[in-house]
């Protein structure tokens, strides 16, 4: 092979195993394939079938602040402690009500018949392929702290819409001034290169930046929006990421909980009949808020008695429905960063 096809190959391979963030050039540090691959003696395309592999993950996620730094002690011991699922048991347990993996991608990556975080997690274009709860990298209408420059104004990431884009932004004023003088320009790439802005939309390599102002959209069809205030100075710059949980498969209606758990997917007429005398009864699943029994169907009670609507302003303790407004698994159960308390925070 010449040196020009191998660097075509090289080219053509990048451009085939793209990677969505965090997991791409689009955070800083950026993550880069050789941040978990090599090019030689190494498992290659199976490698996040190979045992053992959480290891590889744990080399970031050890020291990655409180929502995603892991440790083994956080797995959980049913009845005793624990935050996380675990990722280092049998898939298959009589005693916990799982089988193996239907889905032939979710089964392909287990190790020797064990849980690993890629069973699980497809940490290349999973949160573009499975979308789920939206994440984005800094507190959401709080400032955030600026990478760099001298400006003393002030820059706040909006809600995005939930059609949002899986993408990193690196946004960087390039005129000074005051709120609708200064301008900004925006790089999905840590800067290796740049979108500005025609007067009517954003386009590659335009040297003009957009003004500042209140929810002014970035380039995501205005999903994802900011709001500058105050006086600003050239270089002034920030970084963040929306992504999603980069999971195998959908989670709207708790798809992969139920790939292993189907079991405890059961009906309400199922349990009124009596069962099969086989499987332990469990809450009904794939079941609307319509039954008799249900104390209020149409509006679902937060911890403290108060509708939830208007509940006890904490989010991880909400009962969220499936997208066909059923109860599903992850109405109750969340499998990271869940502490057993309705009265605390918890963060996701």
């Amino acid at each position: 092979m010449t040196r020009f096809t191998l660097g075509a190959a090289l080219f053509f391979s990048s451009a085939v195993w793209a990677a969505d963030p965090p997991h791409d050039m689009s955070s800083s540090p950026g993550v880069t394939c050789d941040s978990c691959h090599t090019l030689h003696r190494a498992p290659g395309g199976v490698l996040t079938i190979v045992q053992g592999n959480a290891n590889l993950c744990k080399s970031c996620h050890s020291s990655r602040g409180p929502t995603f730094a892991w440790s083994d002690t956080d797995q959980a011991v049913p009845g005793s402690h624990g935050r996380s699922h675990r990722w280092d048991a049998a898939a298959a347990s009589v005693v916990f009500g799982a089988a193996s993996p239907t889905d032939p991608e979710v089964l392909r990556h287990l190790s020797a018949g064990k849980l690993q975080c890629s069973t699980c997690h497809e940490p290349h274009l999973g949160a573009t392929n499975a979308r789920g709860r939206q994440r984005v990298s800094v507190p959401v209408g709080s400032a955030v702290t600026r990478i760099a420059g001298g400006g003393t104004g002030t820059f706040v990431v909006n809600q995005p819409a939930a059609a949002a884009t899986p993408k990193g932004y690196r946004v960087q004023v390039i005129v000074a001034g005051a709120l609708g003088v200064s301008t900004f320009r925006v790089s999905n790439d840590n800067g290796t290169s740049w979108f500005g802005w025609t007067g009517a939309a954003w386009a590659g390599g335009v040297a003009t930046g957009r003004p500042t102002g209140a929810a002014v959209a970035l380039n995501d069809a205005g999903n994802v929006t900011v709001t500058f205030a105050g006086t600003f100075a050239v270089g002034d710059r920030w970084d963040f990421y929306v992504s999603y949980p980069m999971l195998q498969l959908p989670m709207d209606k708790s798809q992969l909980c139920e790939n292993c758990h189907l079991q405890r997917v059961q009906s309400a007429a199922y349990n009124e009949s009596g069962g099969d005398g086989v499987k332990v009864f469990s809450h009904p699943v794939g079941e609307q808020l319509t039954h008799g029994y249900d104390r209020a169907p149409t509006a679902v009670l937060d911890s403290n008695g108060v509708v939830q609507a208007t509940g006890d302003g904490l989010a991880t303790n909400d009962l969220t429905l499936g997208s066909d407004n059923t109860v599903r698994c992850l109405t109750c159960h969340s499998p990271h960063n869940a502490d057993s308390n309705s009265l605390t925070e918890d963060l996701r």
